[in-house]
C-alpha cells in the first residue's frame, strides 16, 4: 500500500527553496531554528519523511567541485566542544552528550536519481553540521579527518527532530563553495541548488 503523505523539505532560507510541488519548511539558518521549526511542524503529523535541503561547502581534499551534489550517508554535529588553540575537543569526548553529535544514518530511499548525467557528480558521504563555517585550511582539514566530505548548518538538527517522531531522514546538498580561505573563492548558489533539485522526486 502506497503512502500518499508528502515528504517535508526543510531549508534554511527562501533562497534555497526548490522549485516544484513540495511541502517546504523554512527554518532559518543554524541548528536552533532547524530543530525547533522541524519539531513544531512534525508534531502536527501528516508527513512520511524529512529531507534537509540546500547548499554546502565541500572539504577541498575530497575532490568535489562547485555544482556537485552530496547525498548524505550520515550526518552529525561536529563543532560543539572546546577549542584549545591547538585542536578541537568535542564535548562528547569529555562525557557530555550533545544531541546529534553521533553519526546518524540517513535513508537514501527518500532521494531520487539525477535526471541527467555528466554535468555534475553525485556523491554519497558524510555531511557535517556546524555553527561556524570553515574559513581556514586547518579547520577544514580537521573536519574532513572525521570522514565528512562537506559541511552545512542544519542537517543533524533536522535529523534529530525527525528521530523523535520515528521518521526517516535524508540530506541533499549542492556544493556552492569549497571550505577554506574565502578571499577569491568561488561561490555559486544557483548552480548548486539547480543540480541538487534534480535529485528530489516529485511529491
Amino acid at each position: 500500500m502506497s503512502d500518499n503523505r508528502p515528504l517535508l523539505l526543510v531549508v534554511a532560507s527562501d533562497a534555497e527553496r526548490p522549485r516544484g510541488e513540495f511541502e517546504v519548511l523554512v527554518c532559518g539558518v543554524g541548528k536552533t531554528g532547524a530543530a525547533a521549526a522541524t519539531t513544531q511542524r512534525l508534531a502536527r503529523g501528516g508527513v512520511r519523511g524529512v529531507i534537509s535541503f540546500g547548499v554546502a561547502g565541500a572539504y577541498p581534499a575530497e575532490g568535489l567541485a562547485v555544482g556537485d551534489v552530496v547525498v548524505a550517508s550520515e550526518v552529525g554535529v561536529l563543532d560543539e566542544g572546546l577549542d584549545t588553540g591547538e585542536r578541537f575537543v568535542p564535548f562528547a569526548r569529555a562525557g557530555m552528550p550533545v544531541p546529534g553529535a553521533g553519526w546518524t544514518l540517513c535513508d537514501a530511499s527518500l532521494v531520487g536519481e539525477p535526471s541527467t548525467h555528466g554535468e555534475f557528480r553525485v556523491v554519497r558521504g558524510r555531511i557535517a553540521t556546524v555553527s561556524v563555517c570553515a574559513g581556514g585550511s586547518r579547520l577544514a582539514a580537521e573536519r574532513a579527518a572525521t570522514g565528512a566530505v562537506a559541511e552545512a548548518m542544519e542537517g543533524a538538527a533536522v535529523a534529530f527532530a525527525a528521530s523523535l517522531f520515528g521518521l526517516p531522514f535524508a540530506e541533499v546538498r549542492g556544493i556552492s563553495n569549497l571550505c577554506g580561505p574565502r578571499e577569491g573563492a568561488r561561490f555559486d548558489l544557483t548552480t548548486a541548488l539547480r543540480n541538487a533539485s534534480r535529485l528530489l522526486s516529485k511529491q
